[in-house]
């Protein structure tokens, strides 16, 4: 774990990071063209879908409408025929069957008179003449009086038909009845063939037919028939009486692109739709494609720039790898260097530069290094110094004793004498400690008035004596304020009162601390709670 760290730690080749920019910058270039051309032919292709859903069922619309308008022109000739003859019985319904064999447009044709029995009926079922129809269509054109199309009904024989009419008026203006022609929607006619018929589409466009009222009359999933759809948006903008194309989500929940028109003559809607996701598949497989297409180029592209790169990186990686060594202090595993053309201009000024740094940096690496772990004021190892060494002895579980001191009541003296004086009165300290230690023992500040001896192998017997050597030392000294300056200082030593250095110096400042609470001037063990004098 602590080499892949370190290895993480190095860094990544500059070969790689120029393998990188340009691979990603190609990939980040081609993921960009791949998704404005995906929302552009998403987006043409959604238009066209519309567009040619819209003109399918306007065409429909126009096919439907002519057809119901020859319906009526059919079944006007028929009754003006019906005014002038004085054909009844068995005559008329031979030219019922004479009128609905001449076309396909109704399943069956009957004349009925102005109340409402039938008179005559094609194709003659023999029970059909003689009854009187019932119907609300039939009621309706018994009223109206004029040509008809009724709504879709269900008939007595459980048959989805509309009824057409066409009212007979006699020469004198007398009104005789009508002449009826019936539709079985879902049987063999006209419009059954155009609206019932639909060939399978194997991208999931079809369309369907509603009444004025939003019930559907055809659909290729017959159980759909009968159903209202008055919520759908599309046919909401039929029922309104308009006509356009529009993306909707149909009573089902799914997305689809719609385009609708209304039937004149009828004011049925015609609907032919098809589901979004059969244009987001369609592109989607237009962008694989060109993915496919592009991923040779891509890999070429990287294998060209990995060997440039390489090419390129490796004056530079040789001055890295020199510059790690001096920094590790390994300045003897360098090679002598000599100046060297390479192609690239950069890397021969640093070439070149690099070879005066490292005659400079030899000889300041030192010298920073000192500076790095001293504090400016005192001369003394600093803070960072104090820990880090601390660090290495945990890591080693060397027993040691830490001596913690803090100058009594300095602020009165910073207060009263200046922070000049104040200073003197720190280096004053820090030269007592260094005259009063062992060879092998660590002087350091700790921060502020407060300083640190540290004693490699020591315990707190050893640093006992050595405290009171400085405290007792100090405080007879002639100091810079002309007045006795003295010290609190508080002992603990490792493993003893710690199994750490954060415990250990914890248990030096509690007897600090208690050194204060007692009177200043002394130095107090730490033993466990306690602290001994």
């Amino acid at each position: 774990m602590n080499r892949l760290r370190f290895r993480r730690g190095r860094g990544i080749h500059l070969s790689v990071i120029f393998t990188a920019v340009v691979v990603l910058s190609v990939t980040l270039t081609a993921a960009l063209n791949t998704i404005v051309g995906f929302e552009a032919q998403k987006d043409s292709l959604s238009k066209n879908t519309l567009d040619l859903n819209q003109i399918t069922a306007n065409e429909l619309s126009v096919a439907v409408d002519t057809i119901f308008g020859s319906m009526t022109q059919s079944l006007d000739s028929a009754s003006a025929h019906f005014a002038i003859s004085e054909n009844r019985g068995k005559q008329a319904s031979d030219w019922l069957d004479f009128v609905r064999g001449s076309m396909s447009f109704f399943n069956s044709l009957a004349l009925v008179n102005e109340n409402g029995k039938i008179t005559a009926a094609s194709p003659d079922n023999g029970n059909l003449v003689g009854q009187v129809l019932k119907s609300s269509a039939a009621k309706q054109a018994l009223t109206e009086r004029k040509p008809l199309v009724s709504e879709p009904y269900v008939a007595v024989t459980n048959r989805l038909i509309v009824l057409v009419s066409q009212p007979i008026f006699d020469g004198d203006g007398t009104y005789r009845g009508f002449i009826s022609g019936t539709i079985y929607l879902h049987d063999n006619n006209v419009l059954d063939k155009i609206l019932g018929k639909q060939a399978s589409n194997l991208n999931g466009s079809y369309y369907y037919v509603v009444d004025k009222m939003g019930n559907i009359i055809y659909h290729p999933d017959k159980s759909r028939i009968g159903d209202n759809v008055a919520e759908n948006p599309a046919v909401a903008e039929i029922m309104a009486g308009k006509g356009g194309h529009m993306k909707t989500v149909n009573t089902k929940g799914i997305p689809m692109l719609a385009g609708y028109a209304i039937v004149p003559s009828v004011q049925w809607g015609i609907v032919s739709q098809t589901p979004v996701s059969t244009v987001t598949d369609s592109v989607r497989g237009i962008v694989a494609r060109m993915a496919l297409v592009s991923m040779p180029f891509i890999l070429l592209l990287a294998l060209l720039v990995i060997g440039v790169s390489h090419r390129l990186a490796y004056p530079l990686r040789r001055l890295a790898v020199y510059a790690s060594l001096l920094n590790k202090g390994e300045t003897h595993k360098v090679p002598a260097l000599r100046l060297r053309n390479h192609l690239i201009y950069e890397a021969n000024e640093l070439n070149r530069a690099v070879i005066d740094a490292f005659r400079v940096m030899g000889d300041r690496t030192e010298a920073l290094s000192l500076e790095a772990h001293t504090d400016a004021l005192t001369g003394l190892h600093n803070r960072r110094f104090f820990d880090s060494l601390l660090a290495s002895w945990d890591r080693q579980q060397m027993p040691y004793a830490v001596i913690l001191m803090d100058l009594d009541r300095f602020k009165s003296v910073n207060d009263t004498f200046g922070h000049l004086k104040g200073d003197e009165v720190l280096r004053f300290l820090a030269a007592r400690l260094n005259a009063e230690k062992r060879d092998g023992d660590y002087a350091c500040r700790y921060g502020g008035e407060e300083f640190v001896l540290l004693l490699p192998f020591g315990d707190k017997d050893l640093a006992y004596q050595l405290a009171e050597s400085v405290r007792i030392g100090l405080m007879k000294a002639d100091s810079p304020i002309g007045r006795p300056v003295t010290l609190s200082l508080g002992i603990a030593d490792y493993p003893q009162d710690g199994a750490s250095s954060a415990e250990v110096v914890h248990c030096a400042d509690l007897a600090l601390y208690r050194a204060k609470e007692e009177g200043r001037n002394r130095t107090v063990t730490y033993r466990g709670e306690t602290a001994d004098v």
